[in-house]
């Protein structure tokens, strides 16, 4: 049965847990979610709550009250050192059928499968334990390591925005899909 989720289920790999960020994880946040390499192919600079993560964790408007909500955020920890070494993100999710992806990781860990390890999880995750549909996923063409990771982890290329306005960047970037029937037919391989 699937289920309507609106707290973050631990998720677990080979080599990582995908959990709930903390304010006890600032520490390891604030090694690498301020570093401008980070956002490269994002159009801007780290922020302020991204050089301080602690405030990442101060809610700005303590007495507005907020809907529930839908999207899934989870920090990304190695389990050989216990560290939080990226995040992964479903976002923006519509009606419990669809969703945007998204991931940032430490980059002393890239290159060594991190993304693409994460991000499967999440995928069986979302297809097997949710209602949601679709996942999208956008990716700069010049952001060769993103695009890589998208079509290991079987999403489709669907179009190509021509100098359009990808978070903050004017850019030439990909737009991906995955959907159901997508997650069905990998299952059956």
């Amino acid at each position: 049965m699937q289920k309507e989720y609106l707290w973050i289920p631990e998720l677990e790999t080979e080599r990582l847990f995908l959990r709930k960020l903390t304010p006890a994880d600032s520490d390891d946040l604030r090694e690498w979610l301020g570093l401008d390499s980070v956002y490269k192919y994002w159009g801007r600079s780290a922020s302020n709550g991204e050089k301080n993560p602690e405030l990442l964790f101060v809610d700005p408007r303590p007495n507005v009250k907020r809907k529930p909500s839908h999207d899934f955020k989870w920090g990304i920890e190695n389990k050989e050192d216990n560290k939080v070494i990226g995040i992964i993100e479903v976002f923006d999710v519509e009606n419990n059928r669809l969703g945007n992806i998204a991931y940032r990781v430490n980059p002393n860990y890239w290159n060594k499968g991190i993304c693409t390890e994460a991000l499967n999880c999440v995928v069986n995750f979302i297809f097997s334990e949710t209602k949601m549909d679709r996942l999208n996923a956008e990716a700069d063409i010049e952001n060769i390591a993103s695009n890589i990771v998208l079509k290991k982890c079987g999403f489709t290329l669907e179009g190509c925005i021509r100098n359009g306005k990808m978070v903050s960047r004017y850019c030439t970037y990909n737009i991906y899909g995955y959907i159901r029937d997508d997650f069905g037919r990998s299952a059956n391989k």
